[in-house]
């Protein structure tokens, strides 16, 4: 059993001890799924044994692999992409997680599915052109929790990245990005739009709360062990990305 196309990013040790990415993977995935798994262990100090998990976009189903085996008592990735979705189901298939799912369809059909307890979204917002729109979609499929790890825009152009001057999209202020190559081929490319829109980043903390979650908390231990280093960086390993987690009202008291 061989996968489809050579993993490009996580490296999953499955049952029979073998490896999707033999000589590991990017010590930034570790630490932003540990900081994923932080924030939920406070949000549901009792477990996970009763709560769906979306991990949206999920490439080679990494993610998705580690919130099953966290007790989740489902955890779905999404991946439109076929050859990705090769990949997750010979993850899928080199594990016993019945747990573990996978769905081959693009994420703007999330109503088909949910609703979950919680939603990952990470490294998928900044791959639309219509951001606004996806998080209103986004809130409406969430009971509790949403992590949107994902780029922002600021008003100071960002050396890092080729992206255009300031612009207006939905009514919020960003820049575009221009796409890679043929979206279909290119495995970390958006799939139907040519470029994407990433907000400013103070709008889309506003976004993130108007679309329906009242708290919302930037999250800095995803940069990993160094935080201070990767935030004062004159060139950051990942300029202009965070982790955002928006919390609906579980009780309101009329005090």
């Amino acid at each position: 059993m061989t996968p489809s196309t050579p993993f490009t990013a996580h490296n999953i040790v499955l049952d029979d001890g073998s490896e999707t990415k033999p000589g590991g993977q990017e010590p930034a995935l570790d630490w932003w799924f540990d900081a994923a798994r932080r924030c939920l262990s406070a949000l549901y100090p009792d477990g996970f044994g009763n709560l769906r998990i979306a991990d949206l976009g999920c490439l080679e189903g990494g993610f998705t692999v580690k919130f099953a085996r966290l007790g989740f008592a489902e955890a779905i990735g999404f991946e439109v992409r076929p050859s990705n979705f090769a990949n997750c189901m010979f993850v899928k298939q080199g594990l016993t997680l019945p747990n573990l799912h996978f769905v081959n369809d693009d994420v703007w059909n999330l109503e088909k599915y949910g609703p979950f307890d919680v939603i990952f979204c990470s490294g998928v917002l900044y791959h639309f052109d219509r951001p606004k729109a996806f998080l209103d979609l986004l809130a409406r499929m969430t009971l509790r929790v949403a992590i949107i790890h994902t780029h922002y825009a600021t008003v100071a152009p960002i050396a890092a990245y080729q992206l255009s001057d300031l612009d207006e999209n939905e009514g919020l202020p960003g820049r575009w990005f221009q796409e890679p190559g043929s979206c279909s081929d290119h495995k970390w490319a958006s799939w139907t739009n040519e470029r994407s829109f990433w907000v400013q980043k103070e709008y889309l903390i506003q976004a993130i709360h108007d679309a329906g979650f009242p708290m919302v908390f930037e999250q800095f231990d995803h940069f990993g062990p160094d935080i201070a280093g990767e935030l004062t960086a004159a060139s950051p390993k990942h300029a202009n990305r965070g982790m955002f987690v928006g919390v609906k009202d579980q009780a309101k008291v009329n005090l």
